[in-house]
């Protein structure tokens, strides 16, 4: 009887001490793994995977914290981690709702284990729905962010490591010859991201578009002949990173990147335009970055497009490529590549006379865009008779928007219709 007793007594001591455990393992969580995080933050039991959505994670990327209590905000570069959470309350906590405190109380349960870990609170609002923390320790510099709908139980972490990543793209500089590529092959000069995935392929009879976004520029468009490749890039490599390497990988093997041509661009852009023109090649290129890392590459090579054999067979050659200034005249340096292999293609034919034809779009009135275009047609003569073509062999004539090759009710038609010609004389098609 006595063991008996004993035995019964240490039951309630245990069955105290497995109530009590119970309790206590529900108001006072311990601190989980990491849930995708970098081990540094830690998170209180509540806080749980919301499995619709995904922990976005990123090699590279900007956003603005709080810097100090005041809530000045700073940008800060490194290591990307973001994900929305659900907060579930420990047993007796109420459930989440409208003015029951609810986001005080996911405050408090998530400032524990991160106070913990040797985190800094910087800033907090007043309702506690948002804050700041900051840690510095054993080289980590990092900094997180809280937003929550309490009513909803959301959670939504983001953090920045500060720090750069090492690039992890080179690129070799185009060959002094044009490349053969089969449409399986990935562009020798333009290699896709380390640890992409080739999704399609593809050629275009369309010029290029390599107006740089936001610049208020003339649409420019270059090239007759479009090769595309696409690739599911990293889920890790973020638009910031895609920009950065590629710019500064096309700048190392000799390209110039037209856009975006400063670090504050860069900053915010999706797209990267680069045009290559040593060894006597002519290539544009367009690289550009959509959401999920979803990444394409098209280029035009204007130095292996057969101007000779287009202008034989159609009579005329839309010169694609030959830029103006806005509303002007006077051509862009960018011009001078096909303008040069232009100046040949006429020289070599002693036979050829030509005619150099402008036109424009419908915008503006009749008698603008005719002096516009016979200006335009002007420059391109002058630059051609200053290098090296006859002056008796050319001509030039403005047609403004009388002869228009595509639809003028929509940007891409109106930025065909805006384009010089060399029109073969004596030729019939």
């Amino acid at each position: 009887m006595v063991r008996w007793g004993k035995f019964l007594q240490i039951s309630k001591v245990f069955g105290i001490a497995l109530v009590t455990g119970v309790a206590m393992w529900s108001m006072t969580p311990p601190a989980l793994a990491d849930l995708g995080f970098p081990d540094t933050v830690k998170f209180p039991g509540q806080i749980v995977i919301d499995a619709q959505q995904q922990l976005i994670k990123e090699n590279l990327a900007e956003d603005e914290f709080a810097s100090d209590a005041t809530g000045t905000m700073t940008v800060r570069r490194g290591r990307h981690f973001q994900r929305w959470m659900t907060y579930k309350p420990a047993a007796g906590e109420p459930a989440p709702g409208y003015y029951n405190g609810t986001e005080e109380r996911i405050f408090k349960a998530m400032q524990a284990p991160l106070l913990a870990a040797g985190w800094q609170l910087v800033q907090v609002n007043d309702n506690k729905d948002q804050f700041t923390m900051h840690l510095v320790r054993g080289g980590t510099d990092a900094w997180l962010a809280v937003k929550m709908d309490g009513p909803q139980a959301a959670v939504n972490v983001n953090v920045i490591e500060s720090g750069e990543a090492a690039p992890a793209l080179t690129l070799a500089p185009p060959a002094a010859k044009p490349e053969k590529v089969a449409d399986k092959d990935d562009l020798p000069y333009l290699k896709p991201y380390p640890g992409s995935s080739r999704k399609g392929e593809g050629r275009g009879n369309g010029p290029l578009d390599v107006t740089r976004p936001g610049s208020g520029d003339e649409p420019a468009l270059v090239g007759q002949g479009v090769v595309v490749r696409s690739y599911q890039g990293p889920t890790t490599l973020s638009k910031l990173q895609f920009v950065a390497e590629y710019r500064a990988a096309l700048s190392k093997a000799g390209w110039q990147v037209t856009y975006p041509a400063t670090d504050k661009e860069a900053a915010d852009a999706a797209v990267v335009i680069a045009h290559y023109t040593r060894d006597g090649r002519d290539i544009w290129a367009r690289l550009t970055y959509e959401f999920g890392a979803n990444l394409s590459v098209s280029v035009v090579d204007l130095g292996a497009e057969d101007l000779a054999g287009k202008l034989d067979k159609d009579c005329h050659l839309p010169l694609y490529g030959v830029l103006f200034d806005f509303n002007k005249a006077s051509l862009k340096p960018e011009s001078e590549p096909l303008l040069t292999k232009v100046a040949a293609l006429v020289t070599a034919r002693p036979d050829l006379n030509a005619e150099i034809e402008g036109h424009t779009d419908n915008v503006g009135g009749d008698d603008y865009n005719m002096r516009l275009s016979d200006a335009r047609a002007a420059s391109v003569r002058t630059w051609l008779t200053q290098h090296g073509v006859a002056a008796a062999r050319l001509t030039s004539h403005g047609y403004g928007k009388t002869r228009p090759v595509a639809d003028n009710g929509t940007d891409q038609g109106r930025a065909l219709n805006r384009r010089v010609e060399i029109v073969k004389l004596g030729c019939r098609r």
